[in-house]
């Protein structure tokens, strides 16, 4: 199982920057994945499908997350990632259960902006195994670090903890890669 964990994707400057231009976000609550089981709602900000219309949107300062970890983890060499079909931030707070689920797309690339999140906070990410019965792979939430795993892993955003009165913000890049028909892929905004 391919999911890999990378610290420091950004320069501090640059981290600090997008963390601060996420705490300005209006955020959407009631945002629900998947309508048709009736999932809990969660926090939710589309930003876009391209970068044009993620700068349209006024969510350019997310761009920086792509353009680092394309050159600096090699995405097209390491995981024939060539390009992004949708762009979003998903957040949780305590009481928000988040459910185990599977992505659209072929990968999925995560990144926790939060530089000031405390570890006691917990709020990491579970990559569970296919049959959703052990988690395989775990991550804290660590600001400035970047998860990519392939999108039809289980995974889950783990709870928060009730002594945290804060948002848990993840930014989300749904890719694709080589040879891949876009247009196939059911990606979706609401």
């Amino acid at each position: 199982m391919i999911c890999d964990i990378f610290d420091d994707v950004l320069e501090p400057h640059v981290a600090e920057y997008i963390q601060n231009e996420i705490r300005k976000v209006y955020w959407k609550y009631d945002y629900n994945s998947n309508k048709k089981i009736g999932i809990q709602p969660h926090w939710h900000v589309f930003c876009g499908e391209n970068e044009e219309e993620v700068t349209k949107n006024n969510y350019d300062y997310l761009l920086p997350i792509w353009q680092a970890a394309a050159y600096k983890l090699k995405l097209e060499e390491q995981y024939q990632i060539i390009g992004w079909k949708r762009l979003y931030m998903n957040a949780h707070t305590f009481g928000v259960e988040p459910h185990m689920h599977r992505d659209d797309g072929d990968f999925t690339m995560m990144y926790y902006p939060r530089l000031d999140w405390k570890p006691e906070w917990m709020g990491g990410t579970a990559i569970w195994d296919d049959a959703g019965k052990n988690i395989e792979r775990y991550s804290n939430y660590i600001g400035n670090r970047l998860m990519i795993f392939p999108a039809t892993n289980n995974h889950q955003a783990m709870s928060v903890s009730r002594f945290c009165y804060e948002l848990r913000p993840v930014v989300v890049f749904k890719c694709y890669v080589k040879g891949a028909n876009v247009d196939r892929l059911d990606f979706y905004k609401d």
